[in-house]
């Protein structure tokens, strides 16, 4: 038996980071190993997480220590010179450009996140990517040995019945165009509320557009983008509806018409798979693992024209066959995630 440790500075219920820690951990625990997860913030919600200091003092020589690395942290810098089996996972960092002039304390903590990401490398016995796409910037920072395996997903958590008062708001709204991500510069929910403005006036006046997503971290970005909605007169067609519940975002993608990503930079993208599992059609802007997640089970935008995406989700929606053809190959892209298979990749890859 091995004793694993899980560490990410933040860890809280909804996010998919945090969802793959605590998946991972059932598992490990599962195949009979002593498993806890760490963190430096527990948000509300989170069970079962320990504070981050007692990793200095639980840590043994034999244990196999799991760093998750999605943001700069001195953290890591001290857990690095742990006396134990360490292995990096990484989530990718979002790059400090898609900041400037937003957002200066999160740009600042990009900059430290990706000089970390080499500095890391000589401590690492092997770091893990969770894209094909992380894999390649982590061969590009110099580790020695590295590995791709997808995130864990426990879909069960899904099988839930959704939110009655979401359903009651937009089942019947149409056509509905959906997005789910934390509000933040590279994701470019400026990008889908100007989409929308073309949608509306070319493709169909009656669209609607749900953001789901926090903006607590990024609130000079979400002011631009409510002033964005008010300078388009989109008030009325634009919802941020922040925070969710599972069931509250269940009942979501139950009453979604299409999904809608025009992000700039994903360093794998959950949100597109759980599409997928409520047979919601993908399109979406192939930048950074984007393509590499929905393979070709999506509409996948080789350029950011924001009228051709509006007429790509018009066709979409009009044209029942394509709909039905990307729903089939959602269901089947799913076969490549599924939790069971990753979880003996994980296995697999950790030795365990």
């Amino acid at each position: 038996m091995t004793r694993v440790h899980q560490f990410h500075p933040v860890l809280g219920p909804g996010d998919a980071m945090s969802n793959h820690v605590f998946a991972l951990q059932e598992r490990l625990r599962g195949w009979g190993h002593d498993a806890h997860a760490y963190a430096i913030e527990a948000k509300t919600g989170a069970q079962d997480v320990l504070p981050y200091r007692r990793l200095f003092r639980d840590v043994g020589s034999d244990d196999l220590v799991l760093l998750h690395f999605s943001m700069g942290n001195e953290v890591f810098t001290q857990l690095a010179k742990l006396r134990a089996r360490k292995v990096l996972v990484y989530h990718n960092v979002t790059p400090a450009e898609f900041f400037r002039g937003i957002n200066a304390h999160a740009a600042t903590h990009a900059r430290l996140g990706r000089r970390q990401l080499v500095e890391l490398a000589p401590a690492m016995d092997l770091a893990i990517g969770v894209s094909a796409y992380n894999q390649h910037e982590l061969d590009a920072a110099g580790y020695a040995r590295t590995a791709h395996v997808p995130i864990l997903i426990d879909w069960r958590q899904y099988d839930q019945p959704p939110d009655d008062a979401v359903m009651a708001r937009w089942d019947r709204v149409r056509p509905l165009l959906l997005f789910v991500g934390r509000v933040s510069p590279h994701k470019r929910q400026d990008d889908l509320i100007r989409m929308l403005a073309y949608y509306r006036a070319c493709v169909d006046p009656n669209a609607r557009l749900v953001l789901v997503g926090s903006y607590r971290d990024q609130p000079q970005y979400h002011a631009r983008l409510v002033e964005l909605v008010k300078a388009l007169h989109l008030e009325p067609a634009v919802t941020f509806a922040g925070v969710v519940s599972t069931a509250e975002l269940v009942a979501y993608f139950r009453s979604a018409s299409a999904f809608v990503s025009l992000s700039e930079h994903e360093g794998f993208g959950v949100p597109l798979l759980e599409a997928m599992r409520f047979d919601v059609p993908v399109i979406a802007y192939d930048a950074a693992a984007v393509g590499e997640t929905v393979g070709g089970a999506g509409v996948l935008l080789a350029d950011r024209d924001l009228a051709q995406a509006a007429e790509a989700v018009g066709l979409v929606l009009e044209r029942r066959e394509l709909r039905e053809q990307l729903v089939t190959a959602g269901r089947q892209r799913l076969e490549a995630f599924d939790p069971d298979r990753v979880a003996e990749r994980t296995r697999e890859v950790l030795g365990l």
